[in-house]
């Protein structure tokens, strides 16, 4: 039998495995079909993937403690990350059951699927068809993105423009970048490099009794970037092996470069996470022309409100919308509270309400002209934009 038939009755098995997840049996079963039918189904896929193929592969492990080295090298890096913000942005009780029985529970659910995915994934690059080497490893990648996906609720994901959104940048991007990684790794350095990738991250969600209490932007960030620059170096590392760079490129690429662009990465993370006393806003309208122009980012700064004086741009919150004004003048009030009359640039009139201290966020201490632009755009194309609820000109809710 062809190696590419073999490996299309193998994908179909793997779809056919996913049957009870899309028909909803799966959730009638409940915790039977998580602890029981899954992971023996998977041991299942197993044995037919090692029957099909162990008298086919050719691997190729030229690379294989190169290539190893780094996935764990990047194991490490991504375990590092995730916990300095966990103590920049605390620690929660892990949600799983952290009893001996409990955590080997969860551990029988998830340990064999895992290492039979990547004992298929393997077997699957490393015997098709060599010329479409790249078109192969998309599909494969593609194969295990669909196994990664709650499919029982799959129409969940596009009930709205903004669910649709959260779906490709919470989950479908960073499986797709993670495993076209794992397939790209799995040609290089067999399964157990992709074994240790995948499996050490889980046994931390499921046995460690604490973990960082991090958003699913920031995981979801972690879970594209550190595949995405580690396979920039491996990538480099093999090119180098095989003498096919040009001594100049030699030294523009490397392990300082690929640490400068990692440190980077972090740097916007954590400004992303507010961690530094500076954040960034896009501006939604004209309000303050010329000075601030609609597009603009600015940069925003905590500061104490008894140091906001006249002439500061402030950054003050009406419900759950900022509004971006300087301030025209400063009063204490009876109860010994400041207030602030506040006034857009462009704007005939003052705002209409005085802004408390309580409202008060920040004091604009940047402009970069244009670059909130992207956001704005993919406001309007998900029709997220609240300009039809406030009036941002004058600072009042409609």
């Amino acid at each position: 039998m062809k190696k590419s038939i073999k490996i299309l009755i193998l994908s179909i098995i793997i779809l056919a495995s996913l049957v009870p997840e899309v028909t909803g049996i799966s959730a009638s079963m409940g915790s039977y079909y998580a602890y029981v039918i899954k992971p023996l189904t998977w041991i299942f896929i197993g044995i037919v993937s090692f029957f099909f193929f162990r008298d086919d592969v050719v691997a190729n492990l030229k690379y294989r403690k190169e290539v190893t080295f780094c996935v764990v090298v990047a194991t490490l890096i991504y375990f590092i990350i995730y916990f300095i913000l966990g103590y920049i942005k605390g620690f929660a009780h892990n949600p799983y059951d952290s009893t001996i029985k409990g955590i080997l529970l969860n551990l029988w659910a998830f340990v064999p699927v895992l290492i039979v995915r990547e004992y298929a994934r393997f077997y699957m690059i490393n015997n098709c068809n060599k010329k479409r080497i790249l078109l192969w490893a998309l599909l494969i990648s593609i194969l295990f993105v669909v196994t990664d996906l709650n499919i029982y609720k799959f129409d969940t994901y596009f009930e709205s423009s903004l669910s649709t959104l959260e779906f490709i940048m919470e989950t479908l991007v960073p499986s797709l970048i993670t495993n076209l990684f794992l397939t790209y790794i799995a040609y290089f350095a067999s399964y157990k490099a992709t074994i240790i990738y995948s499996l050490l991250p889980q046994l931390a969600m499921y046995v460690l009794p604490i973990l960082p209490d991090v958003d699913w932007s920031t995981t979801s960030i972690l879970s594209a970037v550190i595949p995405f620059f580690t396979y920039v170096y491996v990538n480099y590392i093999i090119n180098k092996m095989d003498k096919t760079l040009k001594r100049k490129d030699n030294k523009t690429v490397g392990i300082k470069g690929w640490i400068a662009m990692l440190c980077f990465v972090v740097l916007m993370i954590l400004f992303g996470l507010g961690v530094f006393p500076v954040e960034p806003l896009v501006i939604a309208s004209n309000s303050m022309y010329p000075k601030i122009k609609k597009g603009d980012i600015v940069i925003i700064k905590d500061t104490d409100v008894n140091d906001v004086k006249k002439g500061d741009i402030i950054r003050y919150k009406m419900d759950d919308y900022y509004v971006v004004h300087r301030v025209v003048s400063v009063y204490e009030t009876e109860e010994g509270k400041l207030e602030f009359i506040t006034k857009g640039d462009n704007n005939d009139d003052v705002d209409l309400y005085p802004v408390k201290e309580s409202q008060v966020a920040g004091v604009i201490k940047l402009d970069i002209p244009y670059m909130g632009y992207p956001t704005l755009i993919l406001g309007d194309l998900l029709n997220t934009n609240n300009s039809d609820r406030v009036t941002v000109d004058k600072g009042r809710v409609n």
